[in-house]
């Protein structure tokens, strides 16, 4: 079978690992750049096959879009890439960063845009950590079946680099520019990456639990109250971990994130929909682990955590 990518083209390789709905809105936008060459990289061939056959159905409310993105379930299909962006589930995240190992070269870098916290600390396991790059988004797209997304919001994305490696991190923020996409440099992405998981501790198991969308959420003053309280707890504990939180008020935040994406449904809300486990354990569970190893409580975090984890505990493998 002939290469995803052609050996001798001058364009960017960039590979997306994971055709889950912000995967496909992320290679969807990135394969209407004229400078990149973009794959999605998925671990089942038949639904490989069914993407790479019919591509990306992205619906807004201008109408439906299709757009062409080459899909494959084996890497030795591709070439050696020049960035990887990992959008697997973060309990995926091991398996995703084996599976693209062999495209991974000594100038590739891999960025993680995943949910919650520890994600950038598993790929480094696998993969040379200087090359390692880590990020939020804040856009967001709602998967209503397979390569076919509900555009919710193109947001901008904030990355850095958890190892200092600054040039690196530029090179991927110019590459993400190019394809017309607003993208940010940090050089604290830690508290970039605390900042996105308080929204989410404070956002997503309460809309799961309760089956509301983001802007329902705010509108119910008792749901309202306890997602502040949230906030401030998981506030709480970034500062024993030592977050630079700057400037960021963590009950505005959640409200303004709320109301930007009133009518989004979270992840965590569409994986209890879905019948599929949840990424719990590395958002409120995350928080709950690390104020436990600074000597501190973070009880609505543990609670959160265990409510959804016996919501869901059947799809936990």
């Amino acid at each position: 079978m002939s290469k995803v990518n052609s050996p001798h083209t001058a364009k960017a390789r960039v590979v997306i690992v994971g055709p889950g709905a912000m995967g496909c809105l992320l290679a969807a936008l990135l394969s209407r750049a004229a400078a990149l060459e973009v794959a999605l990289l998925d671990y089942r061939p038949d639904r490989a096959k069914l993407l790479n056959e019919q591509g990306i159905i992205i619906e807004s409310p201008a109408g439906a879009d299709t757009v062409p993105v080459r899909c494959t379930a084996e890497p030795k299909q591709l070439e050696t890439a020049d960035l990887v962006i990992i959008f697997t589930k973060a309990y995926d995240t091991a398996a995703a960063a084996q599976h693209c190992a062999s495209i991974v070269g000594s100038n590739t870098s891999v960025l993680t845009l995943q949910n919650g916290l520890g994600n950038y600390q598993v790929l480094q396991e696998y993969l040379p950590a200087e090359q390692i790059l880590a990020g939020t988004t804040s856009s967001g797209a709602t998967l209503l079946g397979v390569g076919r997304i509900r555009q919710a919001g193109i947001g901008r994305i904030i990355l850095g680099s958890p190892t200092s490696n600054h040039a690196l991190a530029d090179s991927a923020v110019g590459l993400l520019r190019s394809a017309g996409l607003q993208t940010e440099l940090t050089v604290d992405i830690n508290a970039v990456l605390w900042r996105k998981v308080l929204i989410n501790c404070a956002i997503n198991p309460l809309t799961a639990l309760t089956r509301r969308r983001n802007g329902e959420l705010w509108e119910s003053a008792p749901l309202r109250g306890l997602a502040a309280q949230v906030a401030d707890e998981v506030y709480r504990v970034g500062q024993a971990v030592g977050i630079n939180w700057g400037k960021f008020d963590p009950r505005r935040e959640v409200e303004e994130v709320c109301r930007a994406t009133a009518t989004n449904q979270s992840s965590m809300l569409q994986d209890v929909l879905a019948g599929r486990r949840t990424e719990v354990e590395y958002i409120t569970g995350s928080v709950a682990q690390a104020a436990e190893q600074h000597g501190l409580s973070a009880p609505l975090c543990q609670c959160l955590t265990a409510l959804i984890e016996g919501l869901t505990e059947q799809h936990i493998q």
